[in-house]
């Protein structure tokens, strides 16, 4: 764990342009330190308390497994919901949202208070379109952080896939105006393309994709879908041509898969 921390340090001082993201991302570090700093001089304090009951405890050597132990306790928590969150994203993008839903549920026993944990979570739940606990999933993000504008965002996601279109189109709206989060700006974009698309409404559907093709140009999902808005709108070339670049991109992606079949005529 403290070799991850002092690594992404190093990232960050080495960095030519820092913004409000970095910051915060610096902010939760020190925050996770002191919390680690803070429990050892917790046990530390509760350590001396008990040597000072008992004055017929014998001098013995300090084991050096004592406090190691617990350091790889932590740093094995650590590592363990690093895993369970990196095959939960890879669950999710590959569309086997159950096996995400499992591995992400595992995550949240260990990390509780992990706000990223819970909106891939409610992102899982969403496509597999448990909406109510989609809807839970994101208020204890809010619980744990109410100025989260990942959970705002997809918050609208889930009023979208719910049919509450003008609910959606404000509070997405609104984040692709005021919003710090870089992520979250994406994805309101993504979603106000999706939306858009839906209603037929697609000259505002193309360039809010491609917005946010030019924000996350590794957001595999929205090539395709500005390809079938493109398609929708009797562009055939440039349809043609965004499903043939996300197939150069990665042809092994689910969605270049499907932009594959959209060009085979499936």
């Amino acid at each position: 764990m403290f070799e991850k921390i002092k690594e992404r340090l190093q990232e960050i001082e080495n960095m030519a342009n820092r913004d409000e993201n970095t910051r915060e991302e610096l902010n939760k570090i020190l925050k996770g330190i002191t919390e680690v700093k803070n429990e050892i001089e917790r046990l530390e304090d509760k350590t001396k308390s008990l040597l000072g009951r008992n004055e017929n405890i014998k001098e013995k050597k300090p084991r050096h497994t004592d406090m190691s132990g617990f350091l790889s306790k932590i740093q094995s928590a650590r590592v363990n919901v690093e895993t369970l969150l990196d095959r939960g994203w890879n669950y999710i993008v590959s569309g086997r949202y159950e096996k995400a839903s499992r591995e992400l549920l595992q995550a949240k026993k260990l990390s509780p208070k992990n706000v990223q944990i819970y909106n891939l979570l409610g992102w899982a739940y969403i496509h597999l379109e448990q909406y109510d606990k989609a809807s839970l999933t994101f208020q204890e993000v809010l619980n744990l952080d109410s100025n989260n504008e990942m959970a705002h965002a997809n918050l609208g996601y889930l009023n979208y896939k719910k049919g509450l279109y003008r609910e959606a189109i404000e509070g997405l709206s609104n984040i692709t105006k005021n919003a710090n989060n870089k992520q979250a700006v994406l994805y309101a974009l993504f979603y106000l393309g999706l939306i858009y698309q839906e209603r037929e409404m697609f000259d505002d559907a193309i360039e809010f994709l491609n917005k946010a093709i030019a924000l996350g140009p590794n957001l595999y999902e929205a090539y395709y879908y500005l390809g079938k808005a493109y398609k929708k709108r009797g562009l055939n070339n440039l349809a043609t041509q965004i499903w043939e670049k996300l197939i150069d991109i990665n042809k092994f992606n689910i969605w270049a898969k499907k932009a594959k079949e959209e060009l085979n005529g499936k």
